[in-house]
């Protein structure tokens, strides 16, 4: 049996982003569980279905690298280095145990917000160089990687609720804005 090595980094990117994924859905499991009483913050559950969306992107860009014909070890580090990123952006977004009433979740948010939008933009930092790894170069999504990493930025450096508010509101056009071009082919 011939194994590539394409096939052997997609898998092992692939469970790692399936870690994070299950993270996510076990929290979203636990708010939703109405047998108790939890308190649902909408800016905290915002960024928890951005970060699956995100996740959702990685996994289709799977395909990216299967197409790659030769692998080095420490192209290999690289790649895996966005899917640990957005897991530890998951890690540190979610609390350790399912929320409960007594977790005020928006307190929450804040506590973590500067370490968990720092791993965003790195992680949009590693997009980008994705692209010069996989050989597309600097593109048009990646002027909008580049617009999510200095809003990852803005709002690590802001405690600010309306700050993270118009942040989130950004981010999701963002988001939407670029899967749109990319169904049309535009990116």
């Amino acid at each position: 049996m011939d194994v590539s090595s394409s096939l052997l980094v997609a898998v092992m990117f692939v469970i790692i982003l399936s870690m994070g994924i299950g993270h996510i859905l076990v929290t979203a499991a636990a708010m939703v569980d109405r047998r108790v009483a939890r308190h649902i913050d909408a800016l905290h559950v915002n960024w928890m279905l951005l970060l699956l969306l995100i996740y959702f992107n990685l996994f289709w860009h799977t395909l990216d690298l299967l197409t790659t014909e030769e692998w080095g070890f420490a192209s290999f580090l690289y790649i895996m280095a966005g899917a640990i990123l957005v897991y530890f952006a998951t890690y540190i977004l979610l609390p350790e145990t399912p929320p409960d009433d007594s977790l005020n979740l928006r307190a929450y948010y804040f506590e973590v917000s500067r370490q968990f939008f720092l791993m965003l933009a790195l992680l949009q930092a590693w997009i980008i160089g994705v692209d010069v790894l996989l050989g597309t170069g600097f593109s048009s999504a990646g002027v909008i990687n580049l617009v999510a990493l200095l809003l990852a930025l803005l709002l690590a450096s802001s405690r600010k609720t309306a700050v993270h508010v118009g942040g989130t509101v950004v981010a999701w056009v963002l988001f939407l804005a670029a899967a749109g071009l990319r169904s049309l082919g535009v990116i």
